[in-house]
């Protein structure tokens, strides 16, 4: 598989889908004041899509910025979401709640697996996924600042750390630590809440003449 597209699907796509946990370095809230993991089952509760735009920036272990990367997404649950590269190159992510497709344009190539042999941590998944997984699979605690943070509890992932910033009660940054020193995070824009979007929009054809794979 090519180096650039694993990358990209470990940057980009790593879901956030799991695991509640006592909530570590949290300042005493008032009866009445709703915590940041409050306000995170609350967006599970209320936002069926989301659509709008994405920065991706990727550090590496000196803070040097390595890459940066912008484009588009719409998201439905469950777990369909679109992750749409214009830059640094054209690369599509399409989710149809059970496979993923990985298309990179210049390559004119398509990368498909299941949707579940695809997770790790990241935005993708953590938009589209509910709340319940979410507890299942990640141990949950707010840090000094308000950021959400989340570590999975499955030991494949288990080196990685996510942290979630919410702004006017949806996910505003996704930030993920993967380990070995890379940072990738992901600010969200221009966000439209519960957009009407027809599921057809995840119904993904692979182009004629490009290679398709299946994934490992």
């Amino acid at each position: 598989m090519d180096r650039r597209i694993d990358n990209r699907i470990r940057g980009c796509l790593m879901a956030v889908l799991g695991a509640c946990a006592a909530l570590a370095g949290t300042a005493v809230a008032e009866p009445d004041t709703p915590t940041p993991l409050d306000r995170l089952a609350a967006y599970f509760e209320s936002v069926e899509t989301l659509e709008g735009e994405f920065r991706q920036t990727t550090r590496d272990e000196a803070g040097t910025v390595v890459e940066e990367a912008a484009g588009s997404f719409v998201m439905a649950r469950p777990q369909r979401f679109i992750w749409d590269y214009d830059k640094p190159w054209e690369q599509l992510i399409v989710a149809d709640g059970e496979q993923l497709w990985v298309h990179d344009v210049a390559l004119e190539q398509v990368v498909v697996r299941p949707l579940d042999d695809a997770l790790g941590v990241g935005a993708a998944q953590l938009l589209s996924g509910d709340f319940a997984n979410l507890k299942d699979n990640f141990d949950l605690s707010v840090t000094d600042d308000g950021r959400i943070r989340m570590r999975p509890t499955d030991p494949a992932w288990n080196f990685q750390r996510v942290h979630l910033t919410l702004d006017h009660g949806v996910p505003a940054i996704i930030e993920v630590q993967d380990g070995m020193g890379q940072r990738v995070s992901v600010e969200l824009l221009a966000i439209e809440r519960n957009p009407d979007v027809d599921f057809e929009r995840f119904e993904f054809e692979p182009p004629e003449g490009v290679d398709v794979m299946q994934g490992a």
